[in-house]
Formats: C-alpha cells, sequence, structure tokens
C-alpha cells in the first residue's frame, strides 16, 4: 500500500513517463519541486507578517473579519505546502534507497 501511494505521488510530480527518466533525473525533478515548495512558503510567511503588521497597526481599513479569514488561508496553504513538502521528501527517499528503480 505504501508503494501503490509513492508511485502515485510519483506519476503525479515527475508524469507519468517517468519510467523512462533515469532515477537521477527524477530525484533532480523533485528536488527543484521541493525548492519550489520552499520559495512558496517564504511568500505566505511573508504575506502573514505584512498583514499581520497592516491589523496590529491599525493602517488596514478593512474588517478584522476579512483578516481572519486571510489569516486562515494562508495558514491552510501553508500546511498543505507542508504535507506536499513531506510527500516528495519520502518519495526522494524512496528512489533513492533504490525501490525506485525496480519497473512497476
Amino acid at each position: 500500500m505504501e508503494k501503490a501511494r509513492i508511485e502515485t505521488i510519483l506519476d503525479y510530480h515527475i508524469g507519468r513517463e517517468r519510467d523512462q527518466k533515469p532515477v537521477s533525473e527524477q530525484v533532480r525533478i523533485l528536488m527543484m519541486k521541493k525548492r519550489r515548495f520552499l520559495f512558496i512558503t517564504l511568500i505566505n510567511v511573508l504575506a502573514i507578517v505584512f498583514f499581520g503588521y497592516w491589523f496590529v497597526s491599525d493602517m488596514t481599513q478593512l474588517a478584522d473579519w476579512i483578516i481572519w479569514v486571510l489569516a486562515a488561508v494562508f495558514v491552510l496553504n501553508l500546511l498543505s505546502v507542508f504535507y506536499q513538502k513531506k510527500q516528495i521528501e519520502m518519495a526522494i527517499n524512496y528512489l533513492q534507497s533504490g525501490a525506485g528503480s525496480v519497473n512497476r
């Protein structure tokens, strides 16, 4: 069951034609996606800080509930990014362990 889950993750992030690519290329693609998720995390944290500063310093004219909704959306986005990053790390470990080099 775990292998099927990781294979699905690999198909999603690399593509169904991934069997035609060497394992080193697959790992490189996953590492690029992992770095992209780090960039997305940074953007989300900066947005939370930006809107939080506006809210705390009373510089915004938005209603309080709008700020809280924005914060909730950013936090949910961060949780989603962390989950996807964890999946990519699991797939990288799977490929580097040699299990991914065997054909499906």
